[in-house]
């Protein structure tokens, strides 16, 4: 005697529940997934929320910095993930021409670092050419912590 095949059903309700089931997988994955500039942040002294207060310098959660100096007030509101996107944003142009080689200029959110310069303050990221499964450094991102404006040091100086 045969072996009964399931019904079209049964088949029906073990794809959904299997379809179910990789769905939530991925939900959780994706929730757990880090975000590299807000562990970036972090290793550069800024909290987790809120705000730290220290040597007349208020560092928000989000990266961005407040100077104190008597009763002067200077606020530079480009946060990390503000100047990310505003270099990616500035890069699309180069990524448009790039495209028909098969190549791509990004940011490497990992590299994220601050540094001053005369009177301004700016967020810094390395950036990539990628080609392929190659990339290859391209020079330092500047994106100023004040305006916004972006500037390349390196191969697309």
């Amino acid at each position: 005697m045969r072996p009964s095949s399931p019904s079209l059903s049964k088949v029906l309700v073990r794809i959904f529940l299997i379809t179910i089931a990789t769905m939530l997988i991925y939900q959780v994955h994706a929730v757990n997934e880090p975000d590299p500039i807000r562990e970036r942040l972090y290793e550069l002294g800024y909290p987790d929320e809120g705000f730290i207060f220290t040597n007349n310098t208020i560092r928000w959660s989000d990266g961005h910095i407040t100077l104190l100096e008597g009763d002067y007030i200077e606020d530079y509101p480009i946060t990390a993930t503000q100047a990310y996107n505003i270099l990616r944003n500035y890069l699309a142009e180069y990524n448009q021409k790039l495209k028909k080689y098969d190549m791509e200029i990004k940011p490497d959110p990992k590299s994220l670092a601050e540094k001053k310069e005369g009177n301004n303050i700016y967020w810094i990221f390395e950036v990539y050419i990628h080609s392929g499964s190659s990339k290859f450094f391209a020079g330092l991102a500047y994106v100023n912590r004040k305006t916004g404006a972006v500037s390349i040091k390196g191969l697309l100086d």
